[in-house]
């Protein structure tokens, strides 16, 4: 009977005493542990490192949790208010080097909140699983082919297995060990040395020697398979090197004036190689052969007007008359005429068979006295008018039809004639009268 009255009585003390004495359900959920993000990446890769904290024991926990890689603390993440039965997810990101990776998680500086709002530590003693721990071995990739060097054939992908390049003497991690621009495996197939930056050591790099085993040549300017030491003609434009030289040319370089024309072309044809617009019209030589111009002749259709002039105009430099309009195109621009129309004022009249070219009402000056035949009265100048003609039945365009030029007087004129006549008459009369008073 005593003894069942002192159990009652060790509970009830029990019940009184402070959640902190305890053993509690916290910690680690140990089924998951700790794990990656991506177990296959590679080394420099980025991951997280997960891992799951439980509280089964206290209203609300707050905690520090701590991320460890081969013993030493990588970040740690303070978890706030972990509520009563809440298991919650913590993670950190890590950047993943290579070799075998000791991962640990611990906790540390637990508090707990019990339901009356009072706070006190949770010591280790009322932590259970209050650590976790993962290894890993990472692996590098140095080609990037997702193969891992451990697994790869060929760790830097260059052509050459890394057997082969431990045999030549170069690195296997390294594609171009030697750093002259040409990869390993490259260079054994070409017969060079992958371990030499200049293996003929003519003073040029591999990558930059088009004959990297011959120390005699070093260029070949044409891309025609054989060096300048022994080509003759380095620039294959048709012209030799000596012969360059003398012209003052550029044997290198087979377009000496850079006018898109061969220097050989251009002796040929009589221009100047190191000059782009051989007759100085404003255009390159090129252009002129495209445009059909004389390159070397700067007025090709020798209209008064230079090529260059002619192609600002839009006119065309190899006609001298570019509208057929029966002017020159140098006199239509003169006469400020527009020499790619033959109809300047568009009266249906070609500028060279108009007397008005810009006056789209006249084009027709019979007898040139600069009045168009629309405003002149007398067409034909020949003192009767367009109206008296068609009356008379003549032609008001041709002055024959005149009549004698005293018929041509108007009536005013002639009767002022006849009365003049009519008094020096009668004056002589009376003279002839007085006198032969006289005579009696």
């Amino acid at each position: 009977m005593m003894r069942r009255h002192f159990f009652l009585l060790f509970f009830c003390i029990l019940a009184l005493l402070p959640r902190s004495v305890w053993g509690g359900d916290v910690g680690f959920v140990t089924s998951q542990g700790v794990w990656l993000s991506n177990t296959k990446a590679f080394a420099g890769q980025k991951v997280k490192i997960y891992t799951i904290i439980v509280n089964n024991t206290y209203p609300s926990l707050t905690l520090e949790v701590l991320f460890s890689v081969n013993k030493k603390t990588i970040q740690t993440v303070e978890v706030k208010d972990v509520r009563y039965e809440e298991a919650r997810q913590v993670a950190v990101e890590y950047t993943l080097p290579a070799g075998t990776l000791d991962i640990s998680v611990t906790l540390a500086n637990a508090v707990a909140t019990d339901a009356d709002g009072k706070k006190f530590p949770v010591t280790a003693i009322n932590i259970s699983n209050g650590e976790v721990k993962a290894t890993y071995t990472i692996d590098i990739d140095t080609d990037g082919d997702k193969i891992g060097d451990a697994d790869d054939p060929d760790d830097d992908n260059d052509g050459l297995i890394d057997t082969d390049e431990a045999k030549a003497g170069s690195d296997p991690k390294q594609g171009d060990t030697d750093g002259d621009g040409i990869k390993d495996g490259d260079e054994v197939k070409r017969g060079l040395d992958p371990t030499k930056k200049d293996t003929d050591g003519d003073g040029v790099n591999d990558g930059d020697d088009p004959f990297p085993t011959d120390a005699k040549e070093t260029k070949d300017s044409d891309k025609d398979g054989q060096g300048d030491t022994a080509d003759l003609d380095d620039d294959n434009d048709g012209v030799d090197d000596v012969t360059e030289q003398k012209n003052g040319t550029d044997p290198l370089k087979a377009d000496s004036d850079g006018d898109g024309i061969p220097d050989g072309e251009e002796i040929k044809a009589n221009t100047n190689p190191i000059k782009k617009d051989t007759d100085d019209d404003g255009v390159d030589d090129k252009q002129e052969v495209v445009n059909k111009t004389n390159p070397q002749q700067a007025d090709t259709d020798s209209d008064g007007l230079s090529d260059k002039r002619e192609k600002d105009l839009q006119t065309n430099p190899t006609v001298s008359d570019s509208d057929s309009d029966g002017i020159n195109d140098s006199d239509e621009v003169t006469r400020k005429l527009n020499p790619t129309k033959a109809d300047t004022d568009g009266d249906g009249v070609k500028d060279g068979e108009d007397a008005f070219p810009f006056d789209n009402k006249e084009s027709v000056d019979t007898d040139g006295d600069g009045v168009g035949n629309n405003a002149d009265t007398d067409d034909d100048n020949d003192g009767i008018s367009d109206i008296e003609e068609t009356s008379r039945g003549t032609d008001p365009l041709k002055a024959e039809n005149r009549l004698p030029q005293i018929f041509q007087m108007n009536f005013l004129k002639f009767g002022l004639g006849v009365a003049i006549l009519f008094i020096f008459g009668v004056m002589c009369y009376g003279f002839y009268l007085q006198k032969k008073g006289l005579d009696r």
